[in-house]
């Protein structure tokens, strides 16, 4: 999985800062055009005066434009612009980070770019002359290379084409669970499996978010296409986590702590069922576990969260809340008469639907 989905906050922001669309971009764009390179500190320059980082150079203090920055940039030195990106405070400036800061860089802007960065904590950006790229920094993050625009597309695109594979194995894995959750036959394998699916669909629509980002006002295709592509799986993949985690676990915190797995983590059936609350069960597919019911009221058109709640707390489990009638489901707190009738002919519906591919 690309590095791209683990993108601390810090950098996130940043691609939005340099995505395509941006005049910063533009000014990078055309200082790699022109086979330049730049060193650029986006940062409050008090604060750089204060640290004694700043040496030389003159102090403008101009309106920023993408021809001045690129005018500015044919010079050595660094320059300094303000976290908004609406002036350019200095250019040609020399930056004086602490020198004891640990870098792996080589280069004599790459290495003062990654040092300041690391010391100021702010964004940082290192246009290579040689190797016409832009590489990113900010506090103990980077270097974050930016790749061409194509390159980007491209990458995408397959990482869509991934995406849809995998929506299409949970569409059938959610079919099949669905068809069990009714039957009352569901293994802990089959949830550890769907677990498994929706945790990696998350992580390659993490990446493309990433990909979103780089590509700026470039990449609203992309977007539409992730969006078309993942709108209701996030809300599915809670649901089932809250239908099968034990009861003493909260499904927030396996999330979470699902995100952080390794892929080796995610293949291991024990290292889920242990952070499901299960521990070491032996044979997973001979476990029958029982649904709470949570991913088939998700399904139920406008029925709010908190009701939703309630009626889990009412009858406790799927088969329950199924053999309810409608003036059971009313005496529940904020049902009502009419919205028993919706969740109870919605309940059926899906029931009738069981064998098609609407289950997502």
């Amino acid at each position: 999985m690309s590095p791209r989905r683990n993108l601390p906050p810090e950098l996130a922001d940043a691609l939005e800062m340099v995505a395509p669309g941006t005049e910063l971009r533009h000014s990078i764009d055309n200082i790699i055009r022109a086979s330049n390179g730049a060193l650029v500190v986006v940062a409050n320059p008090a604060k750089l005066e204060r640290m004694n980082i700043l040496s030389g150079g003159m102090k403008i203090g101009l309106e920023f434009t993408p021809m001045r920055m690129y005018e500015l940039a044919k010079m050595d030195g660094a320059i300094v612009v303000s976290p908004d990106i609406s002036l350019i405070y200095y250019a040609n400036v020399y930056l004086t980070p602490d020198q004891s800061l640990e870098s792996e860089e080589t280069g004599t802007r790459h290495l003062a770019g990654h040092r300041t960065a690391q010391q100021t904590g702010d964004l940082v950006i290192v246009v290579s002359e040689r190797r016409r790229m832009m590489s990113l920094y900010q506090g103990p993050y980077g270097p974050h290379v930016l790749e061409d625009i194509g390159v980007v597309v491209s990458k995408s695109n397959s990482a869509l084409a991934t995406l849809e594979k995998f929506t299409a194995r949970l569409t059938e894995e959610a079919r099949n669970l669905t068809v069990h959750e009714y039957d009352g036959v569901v293994t802990l394998r089959e949830v550890v499996n769907a677990i498994s699916t929706f945790e990696y669909s998350a992580r390659i629509a993490d990446e493309i978010a990433a990909y979103v980002r780089e590509l700026g006002s470039e990449g609203r295709l992309v977007q539409m296409q992730l969006e078309e592509a993942f709108h209701n799986v996030p809300d599915q993949y809670d649901a089932l986590l809250k239908d099968y985690v034990d009861e003493d676990v909260d499904a927030r915190e396996v999330r979470a702590e699902l995100h952080a797995f390794t892929s080796e983590q995610l293949s291991e059936v024990v290292q889920i069922t242990q952070l499901l609350g299960y521990g070491s069960v032996g044979q997973t597919e001979e476990v029958f576990v029982k649904p709470r019911g949570y991913r088939q009221l998700e399904r139920v058109p406008r029925l709010p969260r908190r009701v939703a709640e309630r009626l889990i707390s009412e009858f406790g489990t799927l088969q329950e809340l199924l053999a309810a009638s409608e003036e059971d489901l009313d005496e529940v707190e904020g049902v009502g008469q009419a919205r028993a009738r919706a969740i109870h002919r919605g309940l059926e519906r899906q029931r009738n639907l069981e064998t098609s591919n609407e289950v997502l």
